[in-house]
């Protein structure tokens, strides 16, 4: 773990002390860092997002936790990734991070397809015999919801791995983007649109769409083992106007996610569809506290 002083990093300082965390291979990793203790919540962002993107959350747990979120390869400052960015490679940084971040107790949030990376990663934990205090899921990406595996998840994720790269290219990402973080304040938003809609998070972007079907083929096939640790399931509920049956679906498999965990517990988001970090942040940070109190 080194200290990175250089203020030319989107977004520096905005989520606290901003550092590099190294991984087995030499990539260096992106960190930022808030709050004290020895309790510890990690955010993972969903795809295609900075982890600037959880800056209203991060601001809300570093009160009271230290919180930690990181950019995965190639999103901002963080090195670009040359092997397939699957769920096992994602897990690997998922798990430096943290053990970069000396800690006693360790809640884990994951958003959209960071539900499926932090529940791989606590399942290693696990096996491992380390401490996980307890998991939040928000709005994830869930293998019960079977939209996931169907032509037309396939086709969209295809036409995204051909897009992404040629938008960034030719400098139109960002304004495509720029409606998914209009809830944010400036200056983050500006800071999550640089770090998230350069070439290389493209390029990571379509990579990691390459192996989504796949990971959660995976974990629907080969059920993780987690026991009875405490998990608690975001789901946005407000009715879109497009789409409403899809959001049907994904809430019923969050709905069935929790049914199949002994621990876990169903949470509605009432005024968020699906990106609860903008428009629900405090909702997100009290149940990370909630878990984080229930280990005393």
């Amino acid at each position: 773990m080194s200290d990175e002083p250089d203020t030319a990093l989107p977004g520096a300082g905005l989520l606290g002390r901003d550092f590099f965390v190294e991984t087995d291979d030499g990539r260096m990793l992106r960190t930022m860092v808030r709050g004290e203790g020895d309790d510890l919540v990690v955010l993972e962002a969903g795809l295609g997002m900075s982890g600037l993107s959880w800056g209203p959350v991060h601001d809300r747990i570093g009160v009271h936790s230290r919180v930690v979120s990181y950019e995965r390869a190639g999103y901002g400052a963080s090195t670009p990734d040359t092997a397939p960015r699957d769920i096992h490679r994602l897990t690997a940084d998922l798990l430096t991070v943290i053990s970069a971040v000396p800690h006693r107790r360790l809640v884990l949030v994951g958003h959209s397809w960071g539900g499926a990376i932090v529940r791989s990663a606590a399942a290693r934990l696990r096996a491992e015999g380390a401490t996980v205090t307890g998991l939040v899921l928000v709005d994830q990406s869930d293998e019960n919801a079977s939209l996931y595996f169907g032509g037309a998840f396939r086709f969209g994720a295809a036409m995204q791995r051909s897009l992404l790269p040629l938008l960034a290219r030719l400098r139109m990402l960002a304004p495509v983007m720029k409606s998914l973080v209009a809830e944010l304040d400036e200056p983050l938003r500006t800071a999550v649109l640089q770090a998230s809609t350069t070439v290389d998070a493209a390029r990571e972007t379509a990579e990691e769409y390459r192996h989504v079907v796949a990971g959660l083929t995976e974990l629907r096939d080969n059920r993780l083992h987690l026991g009875d640790l405490p998990i608690t399931v975001i789901s946005g509920l407000a009715r879109p106007k497009q789409g409403a049956r899809q959001r049907a679906e994904i809430v019923a498999a969050h709905q069935s996610t929790v049914q199949q965990h002994p621990s876990a517990r169903f949470v509605g988001a009432e005024r968020s569809e699906h990106l609860i970090p903008f428009t629900e942040p405090q909702l997100i940070a009290d149940e990370a506290l909630v878990l984080l109190s229930r280990d005393v």
